[in-house]
């Protein structure tokens, strides 16, 4: 027993779309007609198949039951197998968006990383040296402090030239799941370097402290 639903080609005065549906019953008297009534109670589009074989007892008119019964399974789990695959059609579009600001995102932090560890091994030089040689260095570099925004991917570069952007990495070939877990330890590590460029200020200021207190104590 077959029937079917589509949309009607002819032209509406109104908005709603038009249906057209039909049905056969193949030697089955109103079998086909069930079928045809399950797809327009569930709305559905397409075409579904009944079989039905006698197997000794006569049904009589609970045939018909099992007739919607089976278009009606028959129609959810095409409804289903239509979700799921509109869901994993969603998903691929989504994961394509999200790779394209990944990479973006994980340029410019390379980018950053790149300043600020060239920055970092700057400032902790400076301490080194301010520690080492004394007030003489310490003093002369306390005016350098560069305040950097931990919020924000692009970090204010000291004077010296930038360091290029390109780490030879090709994020267009590596999957969204790597690329996540990448974004997650670039952040880890402009998190650590702020860290040490903070640590090496604040090593800094300790020893032009150090510096004007001595000077205070000396007599004039």
């Amino acid at each position: 027993m077959l029937a079917w639903r589509r949309e009607s080609n002819q032209q509406s005065l109104t908005s709603s779309r038009q249906y057209v549906t039909g049905h056969d019953d193949d030697g089955e008297k109103y079998g086909g007609k069930k079928v045809e009534q399950v797809l327009v109670n569930m709305k559905a589009i397409g075409a579904c198949v009944v079989a039905r074989w006698y197997g000794g007892t006569m049904l009589g008119q609970v045939r018909f039951a099992h007739i919607e019964n089976c278009a009606s399974e028959a129609v959810r789990q095409w409804s289903n197998h239509i979700g799921e695959q509109q869901a994993k059609k969603r998903k691929v579009e989504e994961e394509v968006v999200e790779k394209g600001k990944l990479v973006k995102a994980l340029a410019k932090r390379d980018q950053s990383i790149s300043v600020l560890r060239a920055l970092a091994v700057e400032k902790e030089k400076l301490a080194k040296d301010a520690t080492e040689v004394g007030d003489s260095v310490a003093g002369g570099m306390n005016s350098q402090v560069i305040i950097v925004d931990a919020t924000r991917d692009t970090v204010p570069p000291p004077s010296r030239p930038e360091p290029s952007s390109q780490t030879g990495i090709d994020y267009d070939s590596m999957p969204v799941e790597r690329l996540r877990a990448l974004d997650k330890a670039r952040d880890a590590t402009l998190a650590f370097l702020l860290k040490r460029i903070n640590k090496a200020e604040s090593e800094l200021s300790e020893a032009a402290n150090a510096r004007e207190e001595k000077q205070k104590s000396q007599p004039s």
